[in-house]
């Protein structure tokens, strides 16, 4: 090392450095290693086969919670080099493409006449990341599509009257519109006309409706943004607003008045992700922390039913929402990690 008046220059390290740099090597410490996070990750896929088989087994009904998005988890598992037990898998896709159009099972008004099916959106959505899918689910995602192009309105977007339950169905148009057209990107993609105009017409709506602010709103849409590729003057301030409501805790919460949450954390992480953040970002580290820290040892989430409307009650049973927002974890613990998705595409690259 070279010296300075019989001095090394270690020793010339300016007392403002000095003071920084136990801040510094705390900051690095707290980051999760990664063999913390793929832990967290293998008993949240553990736990999410074991809940959908039971609930599978228990409800003679193919649901967006215990199906659809734990349909999605493996799948974004799988993509990314993960292990998955591969029969259920294929279990729980052969059930989703056999369970029908997934039309919406309530009575419409005249004055919503194509009120949007949660359930035909993520189904779609769900069947739509398998990259080489077999007849019986191409023909299952198929109608699944039907229903969705069906439902959408005049002016490209997706109505969510009347309400319903928060937030796996999404209590906003912009939510609902953000998941239907993301639900149309891998036919439009193979060179589905009706899809590709399908898909035009949610991302011009979109682009012409300014978010109704809400965290679930927000993230979707920075999604759909990121997948298409979007300029990053439309995007990066979705991640300016995500990276504001991160709590003190390293969470994210569903409103401004609920605590963090998984859902709402892996949501976070997810859209962070897609848009180019990185594991080693403070807002992802401290996301991720949260997650490692708060999974329960069977590998869920706790989570809080989220109330229909401001001043109500959530649902009675948890058992739906802890699926879901155990999905929504492990989602966004996996897309966060360090790895080129194979043929992705970052937002504004």
């Amino acid at each position: 090392m070279r010296t300075c008046r019989g001095h090394s220059l270690g020793s010339f390290i300016p007392p403002i450095l000095v003071s920084l740099l136990p801040t510094v090597a705390s900051a690095q410490d707290s980051r999760p290693k990664q063999a913390e996070v793929d832990a967290t990750i293998d008993r949240g896929l553990g736990f999410l086969v074991k809940d959908a088989l039971a609930w599978k087994t228990e409800h003679d009904c193919a649901s967006c919670h215990h199906a659809g998005l734990v349909i999605c988890s493996m799948r974004e598992a799988k993509q990314f080099g993960r292990a998955v037990d591969e029969p259920v898998l294929a279990e729980l896709t052969k059930w989703v493409a056999e369970s029908g159009d997934g039309k919406f099972g309530m009575a419409r008004p005249a004055s919503a006449p194509k009120a949007a099916s949660p359930k035909a959106i993520y189904f779609a959505i769900a069947l739509g990341t398998d990259p080489k899918p077999d007849a019986a689910t191409q023909q299952g995602l198929n109608l699944l599509l039907k229903t969705v192009e069906a439902e959408q309105t005049e002016n490209g977007s997706w109505s969510t009257w009347p309400e319903t339950r928060p937030p796996i169905f999404g209590n906003s148009d912009e939510s609902l519109t953000a998941l239907a057209t993301l639900a149309f990107l891998p036919a439009a993609a193979s060179g589905d006309v009706e899809a590709k105009a399908a898909l035009d017409k949610g991302v011009k709506w979109l682009a012409e409706t300014p978010t109704d602010d809400d965290p679930q709103s927000i993230a979707l849409r920075l999604v759909l943004w990121s997948k298409l590729g979007r300029p990053a003057y439309e995007w990066e301030p979705l991640v300016g607003r995500i990276k504001a409501r991160q709590n003190a805790d390293g969470g994210w919460s569903q409103t401004n008045d609920l605590a963090s949450d998984a859902w709402a954390t892996g949501q976070a992480l997810y859209a962070l992700a897609h848009a180019g953040t990185k594991s080693n970002d403070a807002a992802i580290a401290r996301g991720r922390a949260f997650l490692i820290e708060t999974q329960r040892e069977e590998g869920s989430w706790p989570m809080t039913s989220r109330p229909t409307v401001p001043g109500g009650n959530g649902s009675t049973s948890l058992i739906p929402i802890t699926g879901a927002g155990s999905a929504w974890a492990v989602l966004g613990l996996v897309r966060s990690t360090d790895q080129a998705e194979p043929g992705a595409a970052r937002g504004g690259e």
